[in-house]
């Protein structure tokens, strides 16, 4: 039961994974990239969901709560989606790097769990393999800032996700989730510069990443990661989706090639933020036994 749990947590994350490439390979900005994201994963849950005869009912102070947060998943989305628009993968997901460290900061304050000092080491840790990558690649300033603010909400919403399945079902947080996103980017879209249309239509092989993106990587992988909180604590997920960039960089250098490329420094930087990811958990058990 235990190995089953880990292979399901590591399948989540692999689905992650092929985000960014996505991001990458359709052509649209990132507004309508994560407009036609939400849409379609959206359709596709609440089919499941009626199939499944899921009950969507809920109180009115749940609903405006679980929405709240979905407004927060559609601005990590966007924020996410436009610092691989301004840079590339490999820059986005240094950026995303982060979340461990402003989870463990949060996880404490939203769920009222024990802080660990170790926990905020190893955020600084990473914080410092961050820094090593700004000091080199400044030409990517904006994609990384985009990509720490991407992590920041991700952190935020995954941490809180912990404390909404108590309550509710996988499906029912997902759906209502989306649509707080949904709404909340298109009163974004009103308000941003530079648009000459509402929303663009995609081409042939847009729709194909789209509905790859929406349904696979966003319908079931969200849902899946919901809950799979009944297993494990929001930290230990969020650490080890640190694995994404890992994912992500790997599938884009494979499918980019050079525009992926980076410097040394920047791989040294990379280098000290994976292996604090993959040692966390042994020291974590060493000191604490958890």
């Amino acid at each position: 039961m235990r190995v089953n749990k880990y292979i399901q947590l590591h399948a989540i994350i692999l689905l992650w994974g092929f985000t960014p490439v996505f991001g990458k390979a359709i052509s649209l900005p990132a507004f309508d990239l994560v407009w036609y994201r939400l849409l379609l994963a959206g359709i596709a849950l609440y089919a499941f969901a009626r199939f499944k005869g899921v009950s969507l009912k809920t109180d009115g102070r749940s609903l405006l709560e679980i929405f709240g947060i979905g407004s927060i998943v559609g601005l990590h989305w966007f924020a996410f989606y436009h610092a691989i628009k301004v840079s590339n993968v490999s820059i986005t997901m240094a950026g995303f790097s982060t979340i461990t460290l402003f989870a463990s900061l949060m996880q404490p304050v939203l769920l009222g769990k024990r802080f660990y000092w170790s926990d905020l080491i190893y955020g600084l840790i990473l914080a410092f393999g961050l820094l090593l990558i700004i000091d080199v690649e400044q030409v990517y300033i904006a994609g990384i800032l985009w990509g720490i603010l991407a992590a920041l909400t991700s952190a935020f919403f995954g941490v809180y996700n912990g404390r909404l399945i108590r309550k509710h079902e996988p499906i029912k947080i997902t759906l209502i989730e989306f649509a707080g996103a949904f709404i909340t980017l298109n009163v974004m879209m009103l308000f941003a510069e530079g648009r000459t249309e509402f929303i663009a239509f995609p081409g042939w092989e847009d729709w194909i990443y789209l509905l790859l993106l929406s349904i696979l990587c966003t319908a079931v992988a969200f849902t899946w990661s919901i809950h799979i909180l009944k297993k494990f604590t929001p930290l230990t997920v969020i650490i080890t989706n640190n694995l994404e960039p890992i994912y992500g960089i790997g599938f884009s250098i494979l499918l980019f090639g050079s525009s992926e490329y980076m410097s040394l420094q920047f791989y040294i930087g990379a280098a000290i933020i994976l292996i604090s990811i993959f040692t966390y958990p042994f020291i974590q058990r060493k000191l604490y036994g958890g």
